[in-house]
């Protein structure tokens, strides 16, 4: 079996792959991090490409799209009424978030139906060709004026003006309330600056009228509700009381001054007694005292308060002068004279009128007291009998006191209704809504949309979203070689150097990573070579690398010819085409016989190395590509050259040239990060597997040189 038929029956390459892919250790997660820098790095063309796209369409739809404006205006939205009367018709219960919630519904109440047919016909579009409004044209009229055509139009419109202006303003309109505020933005949306800010004021004036006409509205229905209930209630009140003054004349319970009659006499009656007992104590008080004074009635004391009199005070008088007179003449005249006997006489004449007088008082006295005790058994009397008379009342009374219960709270309520239907029918005129509009809204001088810098931006981010995604998905398909991690894991050999893309700024660091490169070859381990021969390196890629493949063996020669080695470079390459056709005797006349090494070597320029070009394909037999053969012209090369450097093409293609790479001292495998497909890469690994030839390293272009 040939080494071609070999290679067509070679697994899979991401069965490969599997194969190769050592268990997952924790600093995986950050390479793949890395990975999908480098991946984004590596197809860059992918996001500015899809970035430029998205970006130059958004710039022709900002252009040439027509022009919105968008007006403002701002209500403020107090969830306080404005206290104008107590007891409103429509309190707002303010809970610790009822604020929030009122002017959130209030919000949602600027875009119903009322509202917006109200600005609708107040703005005036309902004949608006924008908002569902049509134009009387000539097909129109020949519409309507067809049987049948003519009712369906009103369908096929959307039905009335009102519902398709609602419908079309709803579209354009926008109610937006910021945190922990009670303003109100109305923002509406139109073709022209002017007229977008003409509906923002009618939506916002509309808003409060509809809120006017609610309260009005809801006042009204509940006056007429308390005026359908007042004649109930009146009706009641009159039951109650005709109830109450059936049964005061079926219990002869008569009242005056809004007290039963007979507790009135009650009343009078103990009041009246209480007064005749004190008549009556205060008579027979005097009499006492009138009975205890008669003795000392000429005395020298005061007269007691009872028989106070002007009369006995004279006679007292005229008894103390005559007693003051008898003294003094009987020391005048003596004991005996007869003007004594005559003042004695004078004197028992007074006390007998003093002592009548005291009969008079006291029996006066006497009469009074009588007639108070006769008084007070007289009321004593009737007391009882009004007592008697009260308790076979006191229980109608009880009945009678619950019918005046009732009365009176029949009649409580019927004031009450009265009072609230008049105050609410007053409040109906009255707007106790605390909103206004703080704000009203101009004609906008710039365009709400489209905005064209927003939109470019969008659209470069969204080309770069898209363009990552896409060069994701490429990779996910497609993956390439990304990292010096992934190289050694895929190439199952050491990265040795790390080449920067070649350029005037990376020529130094390129140098650099391919010195290191030299000494790492030099110095591996376990690899067959001659002694005291120059080293033999086989440099292959995959099929799309050949640029790269070449700049790095000219780079290589280039660092070991200013290190002082003798280098020769062999182009091996049945795939490249030469430039300007053949190039005279190379590595096929060489490996035929003729001429020898020595003169088909020449001059690169480049490099400053030797070059052997690769000849005529077509002079290669199966002779000349013996095995032999082939370890007889490298054995030569090695002899006069201290590194020989062949361009050996893709094993996997340059299927021809592989005896090469099984007789060299060490493999070197090219791959460019981002750009080296895995699959490419592990046909060459592959083919090398085949030849007994595995990598002896690797160099990966475009990865820093360290």
């Amino acid at each position: 079996m040939s080494q071609i038929d070999m290679h067509l029956m070679a697994p899979p390459w991401t069965d490969r792959l599997e194969r190769l892919r050592p268990a997952r250790t924790p600093a995986d997660t950050s390479a793949e991090i890395g990975d999908l820098w480098r991946i984004l790095g590596a197809r860059r063309a992918w996001l500015i490409g899809t970035a430029l796209l998205l970006g130059g369409i958004a710039l022709a739809y900002g252009l040439l799209a027509p022009s919105v404006y968008s007006a403002t205006a701002q209500i403020l939205i107090d969830p306080r009424d404005k206290q104008i009367v107590t007891n409103d018709v429509n309190p707002i219960a303010m809970a610790p978030d009822g604020g929030v919630i009122q002017v959130e519904s209030q919000a949602r109440v600027i875009e119903s139906d009322s509202v917006l047919t109200r600005a609708a016909i107040t703005a005036n579009l309902l004949a608006d060709p924008d908002f569902g409004g049509t134009e009387a044209g000539l097909l129109r009229r020949i519409m309507a004026a067809i049987p049948g055509l003519g009712g369906m139009s009103a369908a096929q419109d959307g039905g009335s003006p009102e519902a398709r202006a609602v419908r079309a303003m709803r579209r354009k309109l926008a109610v937006k309330r910021a945190d922990k505020v009670f303003v109100v933005d109305v923002v509406f949306t139109a073709n022209d600056p002017d007229k977008a800010a003409r509906i923002a004021n009618a939506i916002a004036e509309a808003y409060l009228q509809d809120q006017s006409a609610a309260r009005a509205e809801a006042a009204n229905r509940a006056s007429a509700a308390l005026r359908a209930k007042l004649d109930d209630l009146r009706q009641q009140v009159n039951q109650a009381e005709n109830r109450v003054e059936t049964f005061k004349a079926a219990n002869g319970l008569i009242s005056s001054g809004g007290r039963l009659v007979g507790e009135q006499q009650l009343t009078e009656s103990n009041n009246r007694i209480v007064a005749a007992r004190a008549r009556t104590a205060e008579a027979r008080t005097r009499l006492q005292q009138i009975k205890d004074a008669r003795g000392t009635a000429f005395g020298p004391d005061a007269t007691p308060e009872a028989i106070q009199s002007s009369v006995v005070e004279r006679l007292r008088s005229q008894f103390a002068e005559l007693a003051s007179k008898e003294a003094d003449l009987r020391t005048q005249l003596g004991a005996r004279h007869p003007f004594i006997e005559a003042v004695r006489t004078q004197k028992q004449e007074v006390r007998r009128l003093i002592e009548s007088e005291l009969n008079r008082i006291a029996k006066s006295a006497e009469t009074e007291y009588q007639r108070a005790l006769a008084n007070e058994t007289a009321l004593t009397a009737a007391l009882e009998s009004l007592k008697r008379d009260s308790v076979v009342t006191s229980e109608a009374g009880v009945r009678l006191r619950e019918l005046e219960r009732e009365v009176d709270t029949s009649r409580a309520v019927y004031g009450n209704f009265l009072t609230r239907a008049r105050e609410i029918k007053e409040q109906a005129g009255i707007d106790a809504t605390n909103a206004r509009i703080i704000s009203q809204a101009r004609p906008p001088l710039d365009r709400s949309w489209p905005l064209v810098v927003p939109l470019i931006v969008g659209g470069l981010i969204s080309g770069l979203g898209l363009g990552a995604g896409i060069a994701f998905v490429r990779e996910y398909l497609e993956p390439t070689i990304l990292s010096r991690r992934q190289m050694e894991r895929v190439g199952q050999a050491p990265v040795l150097a790390g080449l920067p893309i070649l350029g005037p700024k990376t020529e130094r660091s390129a140098c650099v990573a391919a010195a290191l490169a030299l000494d790492r070859l030099g110095g591996l381990h376990g690899e067959s070579r001659v002694p005291q021969l120059g080293l033999c390196v086989f440099v292959t890629a995959g099929a799309k690398d050949a640029g790269d493949r070449r700049s790095t063996v000219r780079l290589l020669a280039a660092v070991a010819v200013t290190r002082g080695e003798r280098v020769l470079i062999v182009e091996a390459d049945l795939e490249a085409v030469a430039p300007g056709g053949r190039r005279g005797a190379g590595l096929t006349e060489v490996l035929a016989g003729a001429p020898p090494l020595g003169k088909a070597i020449v001059h690169d320029p480049s490099s400053g190395a030797r070059l052997l070009h690769l000849g005529d394909p077509t002079r290669l037999s199966r002779a000349s590509l013996d095995r032999t053969n082939i370890e007889r012209v490298l054995h030569g090369a090695r002899t006069e050259f201290d590194l020989v450097l062949i361009d050996g093409g893709s094993l996997a293609t340059n299927l021809r040239m592989n005896p090469l790479a099984a007789a060299s001292d060490r493999l070197l495998v090219v791959a460019h990060g981002g750009t080296t497909r895995q699959r490419d890469l592990l046909d060459v690994l592959d083919v090398a597997e085949m030849l007994g030839r595995p990598p002896s390293g690797a160099i990966l272009v475009g990865a820093p040189a360290a």
